[in-house]
């Protein structure tokens, strides 16, 4: 095979890989699943256009995923990690590997809103949390963390200890039950021994606090007992 005809297999063979690209992130394989719904949630997976998700619907790497205000969204990952998104909110599922318990990496991107995270298999020293000013670390947590409209918020330790630290390196070590605040340009308060009410009751309840009967033919996929749980039923409501 001559040069130029090499180097046109090879364009095409390019060209190809680019034509594949959205199939193939459409087709990745999923890194956990929407296990509870309240209200309307949506997914927007890399090279589709965004879509309400329901109950047991599969959550893939790279997605965003957002709630209407007083809507709310339980995911739960391969690793038995689990995240609530709290009203009006949107995250980024950054990054997720698991090929067996004890290893692996995960990385979330919170942008707006509040968030419930419980840690699963993957070592914790894997697992970062991020916002627009901070990063959070874990080591065997339960923390819930605000992100306000201009990029500061709250994080609590609820279970476990981490650190918080931002752009400029500046790390926090953060005990159970202490609280701190950042601000939209990474400043970051002393710990305090105080809880944190996010005042949303997704986040600060779990669930059950809507009085919504998950699971079975009842599995309330919008918000309302006797809805299916994996069927869409009527038109999603935009945030």
């Amino acid at each position: 095979m001559t040069k130029s005809r090499a180097k046109l297999s090879l364009q095409g063979v390019a060209a190809f890989i680019v034509l594949l690209s959205p199939a193939i992130g459409a087709t990745a394989a999923p890194v956990g699943e929407a296990t509870r719904i309240v209200r309307f949630a949506y997914q927007t997976v890399t090279a589709t256009s965004r879509s309400p998700v329901y109950r047991l619907d599969p959550i893939h790497e790279g997605a965003l995923l957002e709630t209407v205000p007083s809507g709310a969204m339980q995911v739960t990952f391969a690793d038995t990690s689990v995240l609530t998104l709290g009203s009006n909110s949107r995250l980024r599922v950054d990054r997720f590997v698991y090929p067996q318990a004890g290893s692996g990496e995960q990385s979330l991107a919170l942008a707006r809103g509040v968030f419930r995270f419980v840690s699963g298999t993957i070592p914790k020293n894997s697992v970062k949390l991020t916002t627009p000013a901070v990063s959070i670390g874990i080591r065997g947590t339960i923390l819930k963390v605000q992100v306000n409209e201009d990029g500061g918020g709250t994080v609590y330790f609820e279970h476990g200890q981490g650190f918080v630290e931002n752009r400029e390196g500046r790390h926090v070590p953060v005990e159970e039950g202490e609280r701190l605040e950042f601000t939209a340009n990474g400043g970051i308060s002393a710990p305090s021994k105080s809880a944190f009410n996010a005042g949303d009751h997704a986040v600060d309840q779990g669930l059950q606090a809507f009085g919504v009967i998950f699971g079975g033919p009842s599995g309330g996929s919008g918000g309302q007992a006797g809805v299916g749980a994996t069927s869409p039923v009527g038109n999603a409501a935009s945030p």
